[in-house]
């Protein structure tokens, strides 16, 4: 079974429970985060059982699994229009596969985001989830180095969040926020 396969199998509705309200930093804090923000197209990439739909403005859930999604497809199928995107949410999403398949897609996202655009992210540093899916070890260094060789800039610096799986075990994510520069900023 490919890394696809094994994806869409963990993550199936009827196999995968929602955990959004154990986040304390990426979770529904968000929701005044981003609206502040005022989005005219937000994206939540990965978006699972849309646990974001009708509380963040003009907010598009996208999923390769989840019928629950307004688009259940790849990110990289996803019908959106170069810089047609103000914030894009990718809350564990972007967090599987090589540095290759990472780079893919945030140069997917920076093409959907408006200059000054953002992309908030939580990410799992490596830690395994199972079903021998190929979990990308983020760091604060790979953040930095992924983002810039996408052309993004680091908006939010990577924080640590600590939270507990639905089986009790401990586990830690990073999160933090690339942003579009502007045409023409250093």
């Amino acid at each position: 079974m490919d890394q696809a396969a094994r994806l869409k199998s963990f993550f199936a509705p009827e196999r995968w429970q929602a955990s959004i309200e154990r986040f304390p930093l990426s979770g529904y804090a968000l929701v005044e985060q981003v609206n502040a923000l005022a989005p005219r197209v937000a994206v939540d990439i990965g978006c699972g059982f849309h646990p974001f739909k009708g509380k963040i403005r003009n907010l598009i859930g996208i999923d390769l699994v989840n019928d629950a999604a307004d688009l259940v497809c790849d990110l990289h199928a996803a019908p959106f229009a170069d810089e047609s995107v103000d914030v894009a949410l990718a809350l564990g999403s972007i967090n599987f596969g090589t540095a290759d398949d990472i780079a893919a897609a945030l140069r997917t996202v920076w093409r959907w985001l408006r200059p000054g655009g953002q992309l908030i992210m939580r990410a799992n540093p490596g830690e395994p989830i199972g079903d021998d899916i190929v979990v990308f070890p983020w760091s604060a260094q790979r953040v930095d180095a992924l983002g810039r060789a996408a052309d993004f800039v680091i908006g939010a610096p990577v924080r640590e969040e600590l939270l507990v799986l639905s089986n009790g075990v401990p586990a830690r994510r990073l999160f933090w926020t690339y942003v579009k520069a502007p045409a023409g900023a250093a």
